[in-house]
């Protein structure tokens, strides 16, 4: 437990003192993205309505300076605590760097950190939709082996309610381990102070490395749940609570598929954010 806080403290550290470089070296540059132009007293209400602050979907708005969001609890699927946590801090107008950590069972090692940029392309003002795409390394992802992610970046807003989709691909150097991700959130912004909605997400894990031989490996696993953020100035607290699933397969000494276990539960999970 105070390994995985210190890393959640690290993250959202980095991304502050990430953000006041950037706000030093510009000075007092006019902002001419959306964002820039909300009140100081609701920025995490905002941000949290356009997908900055989600426990699991990214958006592809890019922060006015920064954003950070940490949460933990428990999931009775996997019979296991999970946290999650997120950085992000703006390089560019259209550039953010993203650090992203995750607890929770894997194929690889519990404790997992991606590291990355992402972008944004078209905003809905003159395209009529927002899109982005990020790139990660992760380093500790399959095993002890290194794993590249790619995917895009969607988000539409109506009026009060924001959807946000984001595929993800990935694969380590040697192609013998693939996963596909898809996340998506609905936000409501319910007032000035309160955002709802739904936050989800589901990996599919392939993979023909026979080093796993002997041993469960996780086929795939979802977890979804009702999100509430509550906005205070920068600051937030957030809430998730929904169901969660897992499916293992053992794989035998010769390379067969041996048993399937599948799991369901509950996840709850709380935590807070914050918006520079």
């Amino acid at each position: 437990m105070i390994r995985i806080a210190s890393v959640l403290t690290i993250l959202l550290s980095a991304s502050v003192a990430a953000a006041s470089g950037q706000r030093e070296a510009n000075g007092d540059r006019a902002q001419v993205d959306e964002n820039a132009e909300k009140p100081a007293e609701n920025a995490a209400t905002e941000a949290a309505a356009s997908g900055g602050l989600s426990p699991f979907s990214i958006s592809p708005s890019v922060p006015r300076l920064a954003n950070a969001v940490a949460l933990s609890g428990y999931d009775t699927a996997a019979n296991s605590f999970r946290a999650r946590g997120a950085a992000e801090g703006r390089l560019l107008k259209f550039l953010a760097a993203r650090v992203e950590y995750d607890h929770g069972p894997a194929n690889g090692p519990d404790d997992r950190v991606s590291l990355g940029l992402r972008a944004s392309f078209l905003n809905q003002a003159t395209h009529g939709v927002e899109l982005g795409a990020l790139v990660f390394y992760q380093p500790r992802d399959f095993r002890e082996e290194g794993n590249v992610v790619a995917g895009l970046l969607v988000a539409r807003r109506f009026d009060r309610l924001t959807l946000v989709l984001n595929p993800l691909v990935g694969s380590d150097p040697e192609g013998d381990d693939q996963s596909f991700e898809l996340r998506f959130a609905s936000l409501y912004k319910a007032s000035s102070w309160l955002v709802v909605g739904l936050d989800s997400r589901g990996r599919y894990n392939l993979s023909s490395d026979q080093k796993r031989a002997g041993q469960f490996g996780i086929d795939w696993d979802a977890q979804a749940g009702a999100s509430a953020a509550f906005g205070l100035g920068p600051l937030s607290l957030s809430l998730l609570v929904g169901p969660s699933f897992l499916e293992r397969t053992y794989l035998a000494v010769d390379g067969s598929a041996g048993d399937h276990e599948l799991h369901a539960g509950l996840l709850a999970m709380a935590g807070a954010g914050a918006t520079f």
